[in-house]
């Protein structure tokens, strides 16, 4: 047995963990709720228009992107639910079970080859605040053996959360927020991680200063979408 099954057994023998959709006693999410979950469609883009490598035309230019792989819908309860309590109330385990039940079909929709993962870095006040950043920790457990991670980028400045933003407002948010890490090699392709795409305004601003310092491919990797 896995050690990170293993530990998870016990945790859940000490201190019994409710399904974050319904209530019931059994896992982050339960069998039931996991089933009602809607998975994205590679041959969908997240506005919902017809796409290749989970982009349509307008997002794959808007966004920098080459392509995107995402879970499920923000709108879904266990979705949302789940990433909340990662996010903003520390269950930083709940991560290994997301990377434990589905990294199978995470990878599957991301493309082979020699990637190498970063995630979207948070703003300074917010990381000393949540202690840790949610989506390099996804990053690095959903390709742990697969890809290499890197931390390529550096917020520039702190900005206003997006969630609290006009769809108008979060593209100005984010102009110049990121800045490549000048004690990296920069690679020729990377997996881009955040835990959410609404706008895509903070994949695009990471995209242009990857793009800028020569990377070449970006694919984008998120839990939820819209």
């Amino acid at each position: 047995m896995a050690k990170a099954n293993l530990a998870r057994l016990v945790w859940s023998a000490i201190l019994p963990i409710n399904c974050l959709s319904c209530g019931e006693e059994s896992d982050w999410l339960c069998d039931d709720c996991r089933g009602d979950l809607l998975a994205q469609r590679s041959e969908l883009c997240f506005c919902g228009q017809a796409a290749e490598n989970g982009l349509c035309d307008k997002h794959r230019q808007e966004l920098g992107l080459d392509g995107l792989t995402t879970l499920w819908r923000y709108s879904d309860r266990g979705a949302r639910e789940l990433i909340h309590a990662i996010k903003y109330r520390g269950h930083t385990d709940a991560i290994g079970w997301l990377a434990a039940t589905y990294r199978r079909k995470v990878l599957a929709g991301l493309p082979r080859g020699d990637w190498t993962v970063t995630a979207v870095p948070l703003a300074r006040n917010r990381l000393r605040q949540r202690g840790f950043n949610q989506a390099e920790l996804i990053g690095r457990q959903m390709t742990a053996s697969l890809y290499d991670y890197e931390s390529l980028l550096l917020r520039r400045r702190d900005t206003q959360p997006q969630v609290k933003l006009k769809r108008s407002e979060r593209q100005k948010n984010m102009v110049r927020a990121f800045a490549i890490n000048p004690r990296v090699t920069v690679p020729e392709q990377v997996i881009l991680v955040d835990d959410v795409i609404t706008t895509g305004s903070t994949l695009a601003a990471c995209a242009q200063a990857l793009r800028k310092a020569g990377v070449q491919r970006i694919w984008a990797l998120t839990i939820a979408h819209g």
